[in-house]
Order: structure tokens, then sequence, then C-alpha cells
């Protein structure tokens, strides 16, 4: 088993670039060389671990990879035909239990934990013909205390929070694909910040057994991507149950109707966030697509604040719970979390999840009328500096409401930054939303240089 280096990176200093040519680039891609015969289930895997000493002394995307384990689980894929994920190579957040590596949950309390059994999503992952690479670092219980991990596009940043790492591995072609979790916006916003898809399906599509428990009412499996068809793959391997689909609002061209929501109320998006709104916006309805501005409804207007009392609540009580006198030791933005929740009175508890409610049900005319909101993922680019996340008030609604949301890599700045907008499905309906965020991704393909859109 191999740690990865843990000393400072050299900021400043960007990857290089993408895999040679004729190498996939995306999981789907490496499990059809595979199927093919074009490519061996050892050569997808030598390709990530040739990726990560390459490049992650200075990203800091993975906790500790296995090298052995990796070879020999290729070595054995090599001679039989495992699943659906034959030949796809996967990081996994370090809050998700893993039977074969170390799971910290991002803390020093549990730097030599070891668990007895895989996550019931790895465990999936694993029975589908998947590789688990390695663990990607996350945040301190997946919640604000940053890692070490950097942004791959510009070190010198953030790249976002709490699922850092596997952000960034993506991001930087480590792995096509990695499991993240969201209780508040640590899938969306460091996709965004990195550059990548970053899909946060709707609660309760997948099991949670197995992953450090923060809020039972908002936890939710997220996945990492460079394109939509690879988050599809792994949707329908962890998928719980698929639910029947509502009929769409779509037109009769099959362009899904968008409302583009600058969501002001809830925070001040800089100049580039607005730009890449209006730039995909712009797109999308030149390529035929029902596009028009909608004002916050006035349900909605509080719920970011509204999603902080029901995690603050909920995670104080499961760190008691988990923790017990050890809460002490936790961090300062950990205990500052835990000291909010232990001033939560019932009835503030009470009235988020009415708020919920409430807004759920204005939800409903805007659901009949339209299949996806465009929204800010983040209120800009990633912060320069390591000591901070990002803001996730953007996200936290969404999450509060239980809806399918992905960030959507479609802009960058003129420096290459990445500045991401979220597609929100209204309704409770991810196969659909995934229909709709691919037909997404082909009208978008060539918004920004794809030269840029691969670090």
């Amino acid at each position: 088993m191999s740690g990865l280096p843990t000393g400072p990176a050299q900021a400043g200093q960007p990857p290089s670039g993408p895999a040679p040519a004729g190498q996939p680039q995306s999981g789907t891609e490496a499990i059809a060389a595979v199927s093919a015969g074009a490519a061996s289930v050892s050569d997808v895997a030598e390709r990530c671990l040739s990726r990560v000493a390459e490049l992650d002394p200075t990203i800091g995307a993975f906790r500790v990879i296995d090298e052995h384990a990796v070879r020999g689980r290729a070595k054995q894929l090599d001679d039989r035909v495992a699943g659906p994920l034959h030949g796809l190579v996967v990081g996994i957040k370090d809050v998700i239990d893993t039977a074969g590596l170390p799971t910290g949950y991002g803390s020093a309390l549990f730097a030599d934990h070891q668990p007895a059994a895989d996550a019931d999503v790895v465990a999936a992952l694993r029975r589908a013909g998947a590789i688990v690479l390695g663990k990607t670092e996350s945040t301190e219980f997946a919640m604000f205390q940053p890692t070490r991990t950097r942004n791959p596009v510009d070190p010198a940043r953030t790249p976002g929070g709490s699922s850092s790492g596997s952000a960034a591995a993506v991001a930087a072609g480590m792995v096509p694909v990695a499991l993240g979790t969201q209780t508040a916006g640590s899938v969306v916003r460091p996709a965004a910040y990195c550059g990548v898809y970053g899909f946060k399906p709707s609660w309760g599509w997948a099991s949670t057994a197995g992953i450090w428990r923060l809020s039972e009412h908002l936890d939710t499996v997220g996945l990492f991507a460079r394109c939509v068809a690879d988050l599809r793959l792994i949707y329908q391997v962890l998928s719980s149950a698929a639910t029947p689909a509502p009929p769409s609002t779509a037109d009769p061209a099959g362009k899904p109707a968008v409302a583009v929501l600058s969501a002001e109320d809830w925070g001040a998006a800089d100049g580039d966030v607005r730009a890449a709104l209006s730039a995909v916006a712009g797109r999308l309805s030149d390529q035929g697509w029902p596009v028009r501005e909608m004002v916050m409804p006035t349900a909605w207007r509080y719920l970011p604040g509204q999603q902080e009392v029901l995690m603050a609540a909920e995670v104080t009580k499961n760190l008691h719970a988990q923790l017990g006198d050890r809460v002490s030791q936790i961090s300062e933005s950990a205990q500052a979390i835990v000291a909010r929740g232990d001033r939560c009175l019932a009835t503030e508890y009470l009235a988020a999840l009415e708020a919920r409610a409430e807004a759920l049900a204005a939800l409903v005319p805007l659901a009949a009328v339209t299949d996806l909101v465009l929204a800010p993922s983040a209120l800009g680019a990633a912060p320069v500096g390591l000591g901070y996340t990002g803001d996730p008030v953007m996200c936290r609604p969404w999450t509060l409401l239980g809806l399918p949301a992905a960030n959507v890599p479609a802009w960058r700045r003129p420096d290459g930054l990445p500045v991401g907008v979220q597609l929100i499905g209204t309704r409770h309906d991810d196969i659909s939303y995934l229909t709709n965020l691919a037909l997404a991704e082909a009208a978008l393909t060539d918004l920004a240089d794809p030269a840029q859109i691969t670090p």
C-alpha cells in the first residue's frame, strides 16, 4: 500500500495535458476498449496509476492507493468479464467505507481506521467489475475544514469541498469517475471549481450504508465525471430503484424547457458567473430550447438558511453519537457547527422541515411548465488559497429539496479557470434528468474552447 506525498507542491504550476491520443478518456471509452480487445483491464489501470504518479505529488487528490491490490485485481479481471463496469477505474471519497483500504473520514481521529466491510455503493461497484484505485481526500467529516488537495487547473486555488479529492482526481484525468457525497454543496461546488460534471441525484437514490452520516435528511451520494455518459453508467449500477418517469414538459422538438434563476436572493454571484449563465442560456436558446427568466418564488427565498438549520441540528446529533467526548478534538470549523446545533430549538428544526415542504409545493406549478432550472453553481471561480473551500450557498436549497442537480462545465474565463453553472431538475426523476443533461452537454459542447476544458 502506498500513500502519496504530503509535502508542499509548487503553486501555480498546472498539471500536464490529457492522456496521449488513442488512450481511453472516459469510463465508457475504457469499458468499450476492454470489451473490444483494444486494451486490457491492466492497461487501463496502469494508465491511471501512471497519471497519479505524474500529477498527484502536486495536486494531492488521493489519500492512499494500494498499487499492488489494484494491479492484482486488474490481472484477475483480464481473464474474466465481471459485469457492466468491466474496465472502469474509480476513486472513492474518504468518508465512504472500503474493506481493502483505510477510511479516515477526513479526520485525524480515524487516521488508522480500517473498515471491516465495503459501503453498499462500493460493493456494488466491485460486483459490476470496477476497480477501486484509491481513497480521495475529503474535508474533515465531509464538512468545511480544508484538505491538502489543490485545484488541478491552478494549484494555488482550492478545489472546493468537501469532495475535494474526487473532483480534483477526475479533473486531472487520474480516474474517469469518482464518488463523492453532498450534504450542502460538496459535489456541485468542487465540480464547478475544477471544471467537471458533478451530479447530485435525488435524495435517497442510492444506499448510504457504510458512509459517514452527517444529516439523514440531506446526505446524498454524488458522482464526478468528465461526460454525462459516465454519470449515467454509474447511476444505473448504484441506483436503489428507478422511479417511473413523469411526463416531460419538453416541446415537440424534444428540447427541454429551461428557467434561468439568477438566485440573487441567496448570494451575490460575481460577473464571471453572470457571464456564464448568460452564455449558457443564450446557447440553449439559439439551439431552439425554450428558455425564460424566472422570478424567485417567495417560498424559496430563505432556503439556504433553512438548510443550515436542518444540517446543523442533524450534524450535531450525529457527531455527539459517533464521537462522544471526542467532539472537543475536532476542528474549530466543525465545533462551530456543533455549537450552532446545540443552540437549535425544536421549533427551529420543525420550521426548517415545514419550509422545505412549502418550497416543494411551490415547485409543482413550475414543474408543470419547466424541465430544468439554470442557476449558479457557486458565487465565482475557485478562490485563491487552500484555507477556504468556498461558499455552498448556491447548492444548499437544491440539496434541501432533494432535487437532481449537476454542475455543467461549459464555461471558462479567459485565463482558463472554470466557472460553473447548475442545471437542476424540477422533478425527483433522475432518469429523465440525465436524458436532459445529455442533451445539454451536446448543445454546449463547443461553447468553450475544447482545448481548455481538458486540464
